[in-house]
């Protein structure tokens, strides 16, 4: 795949440590990645970028990770985005908060290599 044919992602974690190593691991993929520690920067790149899909931490500051995927629902560039929500949260109760936030998945942190990518690919059902 060439740069100009590379899938969008946005990264959005707080954690500097996971934000770098899973943006780089993604770069070495051949995405096209912007990352955000922050939730309403991540929403203003997210409206700039137009993400194909966007790697989501549910704990942000500024806006928490589901009312970000609430937000990029409702905005027409980012509506139709593939939204991964990654969290340390493994609860029934957390996945169907973040189903009802808009998100497509819901994968509990840390991710293997293989469930990142098959998330990204588009496998895997809608949480």
């Amino acid at each position: 795949m060439s740069r100009a044919d590379a899938m969008r992602v946005l990264l959005v974690d707080d954690n500097l440590d996971s934000l770098v190593s899973i943006g780089r691991l993604l770069c070495v993929l051949g995405y096209e990645v912007r990352a955000e520690q922050d939730g309403l920067k991540a929403l203003s790149c997210a409206a700039e970028f137009r993400p194909d899909v966007a790697l989501i931490d549910l704990t942000l500051p500024g806006l928490d990770g589901c009312e970000i995927a609430r937000r990029m629902r409702d905005l027409e560039a980012t509506r139709h985005a593939r939204l991964i929500a990654m969290t340390g949260w493994a609860t029934k109760e957390s996945e169907v908060r973040t189903h009802d936030a808009g998100f497509d998945l819901h994968l509990v942190k840390p991710l293997s290599v293989i469930e990142l990518t098959n998330a990204l690919s588009g496998a895997g059902a809608r949480t």
